[in-house]
């Protein structure tokens, strides 16, 4: 069963502050599609801060291919 995407506007996905314009947290915010919330383990839109993003790739390091 699919689950709809929610879009929760300008919060951060990570930790719910407001990343709106004027928020303090605009210019580094970066859009995020279909981030599954493990507390509810709906999918959803919107914007991660620069902190969150910053632990969120610390704590989730990408794995590089060493055939390329």
């Amino acid at each position: 069963m699919m689950s709809k995407e929610i879009d929760i506007g300008d919060l951060c996905v990570h930790c719910r502050q407001d990343t709106s314009f004027g928020s303090g947290r605009f210019v580094n915010r970066y859009p995020v599609f279909g981030f599954e919330n493990l507390d509810t383990g709906q999918e959803e839109n919107g914007y991660g801060c620069a902190e969150c993003e910053e632990k969120f790739y610390a704590d989730n390091p990408i794995e590089e291919n060493e055939d390329e």
